[in-house]
């Protein structure tokens, strides 16, 4: 028996750090594997979350397109005269207001990078000003573009609104003018639109840009305008440098500019869903490119619904073994992230591989255009 006054010798110590050390290093690597499979679970899960809020926004403001207007108001304008004197309120820009159009949704193909989601309604549904449009009959022809206009209803409208003017069945085919009211006389039914408000063209404009001279029984539609456009827009695009999903709509002053969505949304993809002709069933998925960049007053009324492709990846970096590549996510992994959106992994940061990606897809209907009937 060991005398219990010697205590340990030398080698007994060392050999007690030995089996000490070697269990130590079992222990770490253990804790590290189930910490590498932990931030790989939470990152995935990071991801599922950022893609699912993603969605979420963008599915709620597309179902609200086109949400606010009679469509009875435009269902027969192919041709729309607009002005803006460059006044903030209309646009900023003078001339005839860029890129009008009553098209519910926008895309904007961004090649080999994300797409862009801008949504229009005919007012801010996040605000209570809103009111339904009124809708009135034109009773004068006009003999210029610029005369006093008497209607068979004022009520509804008010100063500052919008005018949207649309010829009869029987008038000019496709001939629309969008004016602002400056005053209304509720006594005489009469509604001014005279050049102190910017979206009024003064008269040597409406005769050089021929703007029509509305006929009896026209359609006057009075529609409350949001603060810097003639249209409440809110847009979603992805900054590819910083990753993340952001918003910007002109519903402030000054208006909301790359609000912050959700993070790690490194593309998005998008196509329209086009409908024949007088038809609510969509037949064909188109890219937002050659004709369809800027569809046409007839194509616009064509598109029902919006196909969204998005790719979310994780924010933990995983650190490949010595002398390897990544391989998180492969191109072979990428490749079935869609079967129809277009996703340029050449375009990703180039460690795209050393993170975890998750793709989502849906299609949204846009449900107040097929309510409307168009």
């Amino acid at each position: 028996m060991r005398n219990a006054n010697k205590g340990f010798t030398l080698v007994e110590i060392m050999v007690a750090m030995v089996i000490g050390l070697i269990a130590m290093v079992v222990i770490m690597q253990v804790f590290n594997l189930s910490e590498s499979r932990k931030r790989a679970t939470t990152g995935g899960s990071d991801a599922q979350a950022n893609g699912a809020i993603a969605f979420m926004m963008i599915e709620r403001d597309l179902k609200m397109a086109g949400w606010g207007l009679d469509t009875n108001a435009y269902k027969r304008c192919t041709t729309t005269k607009t002005y803006c004197n460059g006044n903030a309120s209309c646009g900023g820009a003078a001339g005839p207001i860029a890129n009008f159009t009553f098209a519910s949704v926008q895309l904007l193909d961004g090649g080999t990078k994300a797409d862009t989601i801008t949504v229009q309604y005919y007012s801010n549904p996040a605000l209570d000003t809103y009111r339904v449009p009124a809708i009135g009959l034109l009773k004068n022809t006009m003999n210029t573009a610029a005369d006093e206009l008497t209607v068979s209803s004022v009520t509804g409208c008010a100063a500052g609104d919008l005018l949207l003017i649309q010829e009869p069945d029987n008038g000019a085919v496709g001939q629309c003018s969008l004016v602002q009211a400056t005053t209304i006389t509720p006594a005489t039914l009469k509604i001014t639109h005279d050049t102190a408000s910017p979206f009024n063209p003064p008269q040597t404009e409406q005769i050089a840009a021929n703007w029509q001279k509305h006929s009896v029984n026209s359609t006057v539609a009075c529609i409350k305008k949001p603060s810097t456009a003639a249209f409440f827009q809110r847009q979603y695009s992805v900054n590819s440098t910083q990753r993340i999903l952001q918003r910007s709509d002109n519903s402030t002053t000054p208006p909301l500019v790359n609000d912050v969505v959700t993070p790690e949304i490194i593309d998005m993809q998008t196509q329209y869903g086009i409908a024949p002709v007088n038809s609510q069933t969509v037949d064909t998925w188109v890219d937002p490119t050659g004709t369809w960049a800027n569809p046409s007053p007839v194509d616009a009324k064509r598109i029902k619904a919006i196909r969204v492709a998005i790719v979310a990846r994780s924010a933990q970096y995983e650190k490949p073994a010595k002398g390897e590549a990544c391989l998180s996510t492969t191109a072979a992994m990428a490749a079935k992230w869609s079967t129809w959106a277009k996703f340029t992994t050449a375009s990703y940061p180039a460690d795209w591989n050393c993170y975890q990606h998750k793709s989502f897809e849906t299609v949204i209907p846009l449900r107040n255009v097929i309510w409307s009937n168009l």
